[in-house]
Formats: structure tokens, sequence, C-alpha cells
């Protein structure tokens, strides 16, 4: 009787064709553990540093939801990013993403560096309002940023446009700003051009730069002017102590704001057509509210969290870039642009009209 044989022993060849054992998976650190200390968030240098205060305009709340309402074009990951390096301090304290801060604490933080973003091709709907080969100019809705900003994933004018011209802006303006010459505030609706070559890019750059372009805004503002009509010729620059706004210094650069009355709805409020001069952030809503007629729903420099206000219809600042003149940058004649005020304008209009009633001093149109 033949013996057994023996089980031979897995060589090096056979061991890779028997099933492996698994292995214990380790425990998953969650998103909001994530270790501090990694080597490229180490490597990160602050460059940019930012003191400002919590406004009353806002709530209470974690650090990083508040910044992120706070600071514009600045994302909540790169917030985030700050606090993971102890870069973010309130009241002179360390803080973490959990920490809470009040109305009046005071915030520091350095913001890390981040590469720039590069802009992709995303669909979306896009209301183009003239086109040709040297340039475009569509209807911003009010909530879409202009071009991508650091650190952020959220889509922008430049997004659909890199799809709707498969790729045709003018690369001048960087990777992260392709054919932007001029831009608007995420809440601000209306006309904005983008130039699709280089040499529009240069001459339509030019003429913002030397005021050759006209640019015309509707504003729905809290009040009604005693004058008709005016000139606010006011200097701008950032807030002394919160950095995050704009404010009228007499140490500030040069800004220039005619404006004009259309429309009173009683005493409460007025459709004002206004014409920066000069380009400064947040102009004309800077040079409203100096002139104690903040715009209807801008909440930054106006105080619309009262329960008068409570029923009002205005889900955000209540500007429309409603014309732009520009010089063609290849023929070399005057170009008009312009567009209605969308439906939250209106609604807005219609509201005021019904409440307060209205007298017209001019033309929209």
């Amino acid at each position: 009787m033949a013996a057994p044989k023996k089980a031979r022993k897995p060589t090096k060849s056979t061991r890779s064709r028997l099933p492996k054992k698994a292995a214990p998976r380790k425990a998953k650190t969650p998103a909001k553990f994530k270790p501090t200390k990694l080597p490229a968030v180490v490597a990160t240098a602050p460059v940019e540093v930012i003191s400002t205060r919590v406004p009353d305009t806002l709530e209470a709340g974690r650090v990083d939801k508040v910044l992120a309402q706070l600071l514009e074009g600045v994302s909540r990951s790169r917030v985030q990013k700050a606090l993971d390096l102890h870069l973010v301090k309130v009241n002179g304290v360390v803080a973490d993403r959990r920490t809470v801060v009040q109305i009046g604490d005071a915030i520091s933080l350095s913001l890390p560096e981040q590469e720039e973003p590069t802009a992709r091709a995303i669909k979306m709907p896009i209301e183009v309002l003239f086109e040709d080969a040297h340039l475009i100019a569509i209807n911003k809705p009010a909530g879409l940023l202009t071009h991508p900003v650091q650190g952020s994933d959220e889509v922008s004018v430049v997004h659909g446009l890199l799809h709707y011209t498969k790729g045709k802006l003018a690369p001048a303006g960087g990777a992260p700003r392709p054919g932007v010459v001029h831009r608007l505030d995420r809440e601000t609706s209306g006309v904005i051009v983008l130039a699709k070559t280089d040499k529009a890019y240069h001459a339509l750059v030019s003429q913002f730069a030397e005021r050759v372009a006209q640019k015309e805004y509707l504003a729905l503002v809290d009040k009604t002017p005693r004058l008709l009509s005016g000139l606010c010729e006011a200097k701008i620059d950032r807030h002394r102590t919160v950095r995050v706004r704009m404010a009228v210094r007499e140490d500030g650069r040069d800004a220039s704001t005619e404006w004009r009355v259309e429309e009173k709805y009683g005493a409460q409020a007025a459709l004002v057509r206004a014409f920066p001069h000069t380009g400064r952030t947040h102009q004309i809503r800077v040079h409203l509210a100096h002139l104690g007629h903040p715009i209807l729903g801008d909440r930054t420099y106006g105080k619309f969290d009262t329960p008068f206000y409570t029923e009002w219809p205005m889900p955000r600042v209540m500007l429309h870039a409603h014309r732009l003149t520009l010089t063609h940058p290849h023929t070399g004649k005057p170009l008009v642009i312009s567009v209605e005020p969308p439906a939250d304008f209106k609604a807005l209009q219609t509201w005021l009209t019904q409440k307060y009633t209205k007298k017209v001093y001019s033309s929209t149109n």
C-alpha cells in the first residue's frame, strides 16, 4: 500500500495562486480629524495676513463658516487649511475647526498659499447678448462667480464660456481667468464681457483702465434720496478694522460715482441708475451706503435684518449691470450691450409699487 503523499509546502510561485488572507482593515480617520502635519500642508507658507471682527450682520457660528462668509473670494476649504496649520486666532487664542465665534470676536488669520486654480470647461445655461470672433458678452445670473477662486470647485462664468466657446477665450488673462477683462460681484447680475483673442483682451483691459468703457447699473436702494441726482467722489479703501469690507476713507483711492433717481416707492425705496467712473471694489455699494441709501439686500453695507424688512423679497444685493458701452477692439466702432433686470429684481419692484406706490422720474430704457 502506497504511503500517503505529504502536503507540499507552497513555493514562491504557488503562493501567488493561493487565495490571500484579508489583512485586518485599519480604522479610517474621519475627515474632520485629519492629521495637521502632512508634508504638503506643512510646506505651505502663509502669504496673506488678515485681521477682522465678526460684524453684527452675521450670526454666531463655527469659525470656518463665519470666515467663509466674511472673506470674499476665499473658499471654506482654504480657511480650514489655515485652521489645520494653527494659523487662525480668535481673541488671541489659537482656534481649530470646532471653535465657535460670537459677534464682536476679533479674528486674525494667515491664509496659506495655494496653487493658481485652473478652469475647465463645464456645460451650463448661457444667455449670450453679443458674440463675434473677438469678444463675447453674456447676461451673468446672480450667484455666479466671474472666474475660479483658489481652493474651490465652485463653477463660474469662465467655466461655462470655456465650454460654450470650445476653449476660445484669450489666454492672456492667465490660467484661472482666461478672457476676463472686468468682473461682477457674485450677487450682481447683468452684462459682462470676455475677450476671445489676446489682441481684444489687451484693448479691452486698456478701455476699462483708462475709463473709456461706460458702465451703467440699476440699484434698488433703501429710502428715497432728497436730491434726484448727484456725484459721489468719496475715496475708498479697506475698512480699518473689518478688513474684508471697503469703506470711505480720506486716505483712500479716488473713486467717483454719478447717480440719478429713476423711480421712487413712497419714501421707503428708490430705483437708482449709477454710473461708476472708477472701478474700486464694491464701489457702488459703498458710495450709495455712504449717501445713506444702501442697496436693498446688501447685508454687508446696510442693516436689513430688522423686523421692518422681514417680508421684503430681497434675496441678494439688488444690483444689476444694465448697460455697457465699449469701443469694439477690432472695428473701432461703438458697441452698446444691455440687458433688462432678472425676475427677482422685477419682483421686488412690483412688491414696492404695490405696497408704497411708484413715481417715475425718467425712463429706465
